[in-house]
């Protein structure tokens, strides 16, 4: 299934319809009526509930000489990468140290860091999990400023805002497609805030 933050497949979510009004008549119950219904119940269902981005992390193995070891950290850290664990390789000269670094932070790290250690890291990655990106997707009190690294708070407005703008969707969500104005008004009366733009 799409999600509508910018149309990209969402995983782990589970709807639950407690109740449903269907018409009588069989010939208004068709996937027709049904379908586009039911999708925008499931749309902002999801919007209303806080959803959050993920993103793919990999598992990286970085052998550099002792004398590198604090430069690979440093490396990592500049791309949002933690190690996990450092150690000497038994009857050499070398380390091991093991991190994780986001996908997206990945691209140019081995140039990077043969940069920075003067071409002795040798580096090996592989995809290993998924993250929850920091930051709510649909904070419109965060400013996403051009070529500007982003503080983590700010990562999953700015991830959704550069993704919608690169498929040419609006920059913002908006909830107000998928209710009618007795539903809008029905939830205003029962304080259920909406912090989306409508």
């Amino acid at each position: 299934m799409d999600t509508d933050l910018y149309d990209e497949l969402i995983r782990n979510v589970k709807f639950k319809i407690l109740d449903a009004v269907v018409a009588q008549e069989p010939l208004h119950r068709g996937g027709g009526q049904i379908i586009p219904t039911a999708r925008r119940v499931v749309y902002s269902a999801f919007l209303m509930a806080t959803p959050r981005l993920m993103e793919p992390y990999y598992f990286v193995e970085v052998q550099a000489p002792a004398d590198c070891v604090s430069a690979v950290y440093t490396v990592l850290a500049r791309r949002r990468g933690h190690v996990t664990q450092d150690a000497p390789i038994p009857g050499s000269p070398l380390y091991t140290i093991k991190a994780f670094i986001p996908a997206i932070d990945s691209f140019g790290f081995e140039t990077d860091l043969r940069t920075h250690t003067q071409g002795q890291a040798f580096s090996l990655s592989v995809f290993h999990h998924w993250q929850i990106v920091p930051g709510d997707p649909l904070d419109k009190s965060i400013v996403i400023r051009p070529l500007e690294p982003q503080p983590a708070p700010h990562l999953a407005r700015e991830f959704m805002i550069k993704t919608r703008r690169r498929k040419g969707l609006s920059e913002d969500v908006s909830i107000s497609k998928f209710f009618d104005d007795p539903m809008l008004l029905e939830l205003a009366k029962q304080d259920v805030v909406l912090n989306y733009p409508m």
